[in-house]
C-alpha cells in the first residue's frame, strides 16, 4: 500500500480484513480471470464483495486473489516490467578510455506464458584504439504447466566485431522451477539442452551440443531501497576442447525513486578449456538505469 505518511507498506494478506475499490478491476484467481465493476467492503473478515454485473455481489476471499489490475481491452491481464541501463567500466588505468555499454531487459507475463527479451551493446576504446565492439540479443519464452514448474525455450545471438569468434548462435529448451516470486523479489533455476554454433572470423564454424544451467535472483532490501542482483549461466559442452563455461553477474542496485536507479555490478566470464580456449575476465561496472 502507498500511504502519504509512511510511504510504501507491505501488509500480509491474513492481516487484511477487507478493502474497496470504486473503479473496475481485473481480478485473477486460480483458474479464472474476470472483470469486476466494483469491489466493496464486506462484513465478513478476510473477504470482499465483488460486483460483476449481477443483481447481487459475489463474496470473494481475499487470500484467493492472485492479481488485480485495471482492465485494458488491448493488454488484458498482461504484466510488463523491465529496466534499461547505461554503464561504464571501473578500472585503475592510465590509458585514455571511452566506454559505452547499453543494456535492457524486459519481461511480460500473460496467463501461463512469460516472455523475456534482453539485449546489450558494448563499444570500448583504449587510447583511441577500439578494444571491444559487441552486441547481443536474447529471447526466452516460458510456459508454466504448474504453479512453480515451467518449460523454457531460449534463443540467443551475439555479434563480435573484434574477437576471434565473430558470431554465436544458441538455441535450447528445458524445464525450470520458480522457487519464489513475490513483492520482495524472485528466484528461479532452469536446465536446458542447447545447440550452439560458433562462427570464426575466417569463416569456419563449430557446432556442438551443451547442457545449460541457469539461475536468476532478485531481492529487495531495506524497504525496497536496494535490490540485490545475481544471475548466471553455465554451459557444459560436448566439445573436448572446452570443459565448461560460466557467465555470471553479481551486484547491488540503489533505487533513487520509482523509476531511476544506480547500480554497481561485477561481471565474470570464465571458460575452462585448453590453453587456447581458456578465458578468465572480470569487469566492474557503474551504471544508471530506468525501470518500469
Amino acid at each position: 500500500m502507498n500511504t502519504e505518511l509512511a510511504g510504501r507498506l507491505r501488509v500480509k494478506v491474513e492481516n487484511i480484513s477487507t478493502f474497496e475499490a470504486e473503479h473496475a478491476l481485473l481480478i485473477k484467481t486460480p483458474g479464472q480471470a474476470e472483470s469486476s465493476l466494483a469491489v466493496s467492503a464486506s462484513d465478513t473478515s478476510g473477504t470482499v464483495n465483488v460486483l460483476n454485473g449481477g443483481t447481487q455481489p459475489v463474496l470473494l476471499e481475499i487470500s484467493t486473489i492472485q492479481q488485480m489490475l485495471e482492465p485494458n481491452p488491448i493488454i488484458e491481464d498482461w504484466v510488463w516490467s523491465g529496466d534499461a541501463t547505461a554503464a561504464l567500466d571501473i578500472k585503475n588505468t592510465t590509458t585514455d578510455q571511452r566506454d559505452l555499454d547499453l543494456a535492457f531487459d524486459t519481461r511480460a507475463r500473460h496467463g501461463d506464458w512469460r516472455h523475456v527479451v534482453g539485449g546489450e551493446f558494448e563499444r570500448d576504446y583504449r587510447d583511441d584504439v577500439k578494444s571491444r565492439h559487441v552486441w547481443q540479443a536474447d529471447y526466452d519464452v516460458s510456459w508454466f504447466f504448474d504453479e512453480k514448474w515451467f518449460w523454457q525455450t531460449a534463443a540467443g545471438y551475439e555479434r563480435d566485431h573484434i574477437e576471434e569468434i565473430a558470431r554465436r548462435k544458441q538455441f535450447g529448451m528445458g524445464p525450470g522451477y520458480e522457487w519464489w516470486n513475490d513483492a520482495l523479489g524472485r528466484f528461479e533455476t532452469s536446465a536446458r539442452l542447447d545447440r550452439v554454433e560458433l562462427e570464426s572470423r575466417d569463416g569456419s564454424t563449430d557446432t556442438f551440443n551443451a547442457l545449460g544451467l541457469q539461475w536468476e535472483l532478485r531481492r529487495y532490501l531495506f524497504s525496497k531501497r536496494f535490490e540485490a542482483i545475481h544471475n548466471a549461466e553455465a554451459l557444459i559442452p560436448d566439445d573436448p576442447a572446452i570443459n565448461f563455461g560460466l557467465d555470471a553477474e553479481l551486484g547491488i542496485r540503489y533505487l533513487v525513486n520509482s523509476w531511476a536507479s544506480l547500480s554497481l555490478l561485477t561481471e565474470w566470464d570464465y571458460v575452462n578449456g585448453n590453453s587456447q580456449n581458456s578465458i578468465n575476465h572480470t569487469r566492474y561496472r557503474l551504471g544508471f538505469g530506468i525501470g518500469w
